[in-house]
């Protein structure tokens, strides 16, 4: 018997020597969900973690933030990495991320267990990042410029612009209900969709301006002040 034909999986396969962030494909996730050891001292964690979370789901609770502390290469980015998947409870090939827990018997303890199903169940979304990836300041991070980050990456997921100023102008049309009239008339105006062109807003303002007086939203002298109060 060959020493390779003694493991389960193939030891040729792709193994990650760093778990990122951004590694959001779904043979990476589908690789960490199955390949995920949950010792001992793990399901402790999952337990403090799930049984403080589901308060949340059961009633209410101020206590809204966890913290995970532990010394470099301790597993800190994979635990953050696999509480994502479970909270959101993607789907990887064809299963959820809390069937790969319960099929695979990862987690002893049913109490555990239960938690971690409750929480599952309920419709979650995560977004998962690294602040100096998303930062534009380099050095020491204030409270303003945490926030700032905060924002920015919150925006981006519902599909609004990095730029706070712009996203606001969004979110604005948005509730209006002018959102999708104000993109396609600006992909007449521009020539180019306003997802593709909003990054270069500080250099084609005149566009923008345009089009919030044509749709009506603002009037040419309002638009221009909004224009003009950019950074």
């Amino acid at each position: 018997m060959l020493i390779k034909d003694m493991f389960v999986k193939p030891i040729s396969r792709d193994i990650k020597g760093v778990v990122k962030v951004g590694q959001d494909e779904e043979v990476v996730i589908k690789q960490e969900l199955e390949e995920y050891v949950v010792t001992n001292e793990l399901q402790k964690h999952f337990r403090d973690f799930f049984a403080s979370y589901k308060r949340g789901v059961n009633g209410d609770t101020d206590k809204m933030g966890a913290w995970i502390s532990g010394f470099f290469g301790s597993g800190k980015s994979h635990f953050l990495k696999i509480l994502s998947y479970l909270l959101e409870n993607r789907e990887v090939d064809g299963k959820h991320a809390i069937d790969y827990f319960v099929e695979e018997g990862k987690i002893s303890d049913p109490m555990v267990l239960a938690d971690m199903k409750l929480v599952s169940s309920v419709p979650t979304g995560t977004i998962l990042f690294n602040i100096d990836s998303k930062s534009e300041t380099a050095g020491e991070k204030d409270k303003t410029s945490l926030l700032n980050v905060f924002l920015k990456v919150f925006n981006e997921k519902l599909g609004y612009s990095a730029n706070p100023h712009v996203a606001s102008l969004e979110r604005q049309l948005d509730e209006m209900g002018v959102y999708a009239d104000f993109q396609e008339k600006y992909q007449k105006i521009a020539n180019e969709e306003w997802t593709s062109g909003r990054n270069k807003f500080k250099f084609f303002k005149d566009r923008v301006v345009k089009t919030l007086v044509e749709i009506n939203f603002m009037s040419e002298e309002t638009a221009q002040d909004w224009a003009r109060s950019t950074v």
